[in-house]
């Protein structure tokens, strides 16, 4: 008799789906590569325009096949300077994402041999990145707004005056046909938005603002702090 399978197919994903599709750092390395620069396409800072990159053998690269510059997929990512191996990271969040009672950094240890202080490690990280509160959005495209919501404005329409208590602002980070992240903040300067910005949106990204003032900062930290890249609203990305 035919055990009636309750789970849909695409919700459907096993360990020996996971060897499949990762059975090496190489092709999760090209997972990664795929989910920020689509194709390997993306602007390549010395030719300033959009460049093919491919995979530089023995090392975590991608160099642009006109100049040679490279880009690093791992940049920004709970990846980066790890000297764990990248088929092991994966295999931690699979275990984390598929067990619907939680797992403890010593199930990673004894999973995947590690350390118990890499295993540590590992599911803190991990867990910073399915927790909404410290959720990161990775471009190529990012939009960023802000709003007021509330009672209306005691002196008629428009953004409240200094020191009007009656609307209160919400600042919106949205990826580009994925998922969004909307924080109350104290008020719509610089600072605030700049951190927003700085803890939910991946280095490298491209974003699209209006032309409020208070985003001008983000551009300006963008070498100096790897802050993401920006962009006005009216302008093509860079």
């Amino acid at each position: 008799m035919k055990v009636k399978q309750h789970i849909p197919k695409h919700l459907r994903y096993t360990v020996k789906d996971f060897n499949k599709e990762f059975p090496n750092d190489a092709a999760c390395l090209d997972y990664i590569k795929e989910r920020r620069y689509p194709g390997g396409i993306t602007e390549c800072e010395n030719c300033k325009v959009e460049r093919k990159h491919h995979r530089v053998t023995g090392r975590t690269a991608y160099a642009c096949q006109v100049c040679g510059n490279h880009i690093y997929p791992l940049a920004g990512t709970i990846f980066q300077k790890s000297t764990t191996s990248l088929r092991l990271w994966f295999y931690a969040a699979f275990l984390m994402g598929s067990t619907r009672c939680g797992i403890s950094a010593k199930q990673i240890q004894r999973e995947t041999g590690v350390t118990y202080k890499t295993a540590w490690r590992m599911f803190k990280q991990i867990r910073s990145l399915m927790s909404d509160g410290d959720l990161q959005l990775e471009g190529p495209t990012v939009e960023v707004d802000e709003t007021y919501c509330g009672g209306v404005r005691k002196y008629g329409r428009g953004r409240p005056m200094r020191g009007d208590l009656t609307k209160t602002p919400v600042v919106a980070i949205v990826q580009r046909g994925g998922k969004v992240v909307a924080r109350v903040v104290p008020d719509v300067t610089a600072k605030s938005l700049t951190g927003l910005v700085k803890k939910h949106v991946t280095p490298g990204s491209v974003i699209y603002t209006d032309e409020l003032s208070a985003y001008n900062r983000i551009g300006f930290l963008r070498d100096r702090r790897q802050a993401p890249e920006l962009s006005a609203s009216d302008n093509q990305a860079c």
